[in-house]
């Protein structure tokens, strides 16, 4: 949803009576495409990684990390599917090729495609970030209660994100053909900045928690300070999240509402700031969580140096269990000579003294 507004950017463009060509350089375009293709790898290596880390490590598939790698899952798909399209409609934009396809707005069977995995996947990381920050919420408010959160439960989110996301990607689509795009952003605005609020007032509540100090972390010391860890980073990723879309949001109503012309490259810088938030969540898991981070290096230097280690470790281990024996067996030898030496002198005083009587 957040990149196929760019498909009505032109239209509306057109209609306002501008010509943004006037503004376009190659240079322009060849580096906002170098700076989307170099997200494009970014996106996808680190989404496929956390994925992987997750599906390889048992030590960190828990449930509360279901909502986390379904975002990674929506953020991978959205950069391999939808952000190659987008590259090709900026380049052609700036007319660095004119073949291939040609004008991919034309262009109804790859159009229609487009649009509804464009809406599909990035309305499933949007309400994902929702959805954690609501399970964070909840984690910290009522702790107890979120323990008792079957992985049933998680499933069901999680269901729910993907239906969601495609009724609106529906929504989104049909509107668009059958309506006009600013009749679309009547619904879409007020639903996105729903989003937002809810998002808003989850990290509002999270952060007034922490600052009465009466959250989860006034128990069990150990396992909820990792727990408030944990939730200061996802509200980090939530709050990026935010961050992300609040522009798009504001931009849409300025350019295909009140038709307030906006450079086409200003236009692009915004979808290239939404688009890096699909690649900065791995980089705060890395950064703050320790399982994570764990697993990563595993991830990275192989299990084969993985078996070396424990090897060496169990080697050391054996190493030092048989030098605690030998001094065991040493200790005892000596404690076994005091004892003779001592029955000794005990005989023979007693020996002096029945001399004596």
């Amino acid at each position: 949803m957040n990149k196929t507004s760019s498909s009505s950017s032109t239209s509306a463009s057109r209609r306002n009576g501008t010509n943004d060509a006037y503004d376009r350089t190659q240079g322009e375009g060849i580096a906002l495409c170098s700076a989307l293709t170099l997200t494009f790898i970014l996106v996808v290596v680190g989404n496929l990684l956390t994925i992987t880390i997750f599906a390889r490590n048992k030590n960190i598939r828990k449930k509360y990390w279901f909502l986390v790698v379904n975002m990674a899952f929506a953020d991978l798909f959205l950069g391999a599917l939808s952000l190659p399209v987008y590259i090709y409609d900026v380049g052609y934009g700036f007319r660095l090729w004119t073949t291939f396809v040609g004008n991919l707005w034309t262009n109804k069977p790859i159009l229609i495609p487009y649009m509804i995995v464009d809406t599909a996947f990035s309305q499933a990381s949007l309400i994902s970030a929702v959805f954690i920050a609501c399970e964070r919420f909840y984690a910290i408010r009522w702790p107890f209660k979120h323990r008792t959160l079957s992985k049933q439960a998680y499933r069901i989110a999680i269901f729910s994100v993907w239906a969601q996301a495609l009724l609106i990607s529906a929504m989104w689509t049909g509107s668009n053909i059958l309506f006009s795009y600013k009749y679309t952003m009547f619904f879409w605005v007020p639903y996105t900045l729903i989003l937002i609020l809810i998002t808003c007032g989850c990290n509002i509540g999270i952060w007034q928690k922490f600052q009465t100090g009466t959250g989860a972390a006034s128990h069990q010391e150990s396992r909820d300070l990792q727990n408030k860890r944990l939730t200061k980073t996802l509200l980090i990723v939530s709050g990026l999240t935010l961050l992300a879309w609040l522009p798009l949001v504001l931009l849409n109503l300025l350019m295909f509402v009140w038709f307030f012309h906006v450079p086409r490259r200003f236009y692009h810088a915004v979808n290239l700031f939404n688009y890096l938030n699909s690649f900065v969540n791995p980089i705060f898991y890395a950064l703050r969580i320790a399982e994570f981070r764990r697993a990563l290096a595993l991830c990275c230097t192989g299990r084969h140096l993985q078996a070396a280690v424990n090897a060496k470790f169990s080697k050391t281990r054996k190493e030092r269990h048989r030098r605690t024996a030998e001094f065991s067996r040493e200790l005892a030898f000596e404690q076994d000579v005091i004892d003779i030496e001592f029955s000794r002198e005990l005989a023979f005083e007693q020996d002096v003294l029945d001399t004596k009587l």
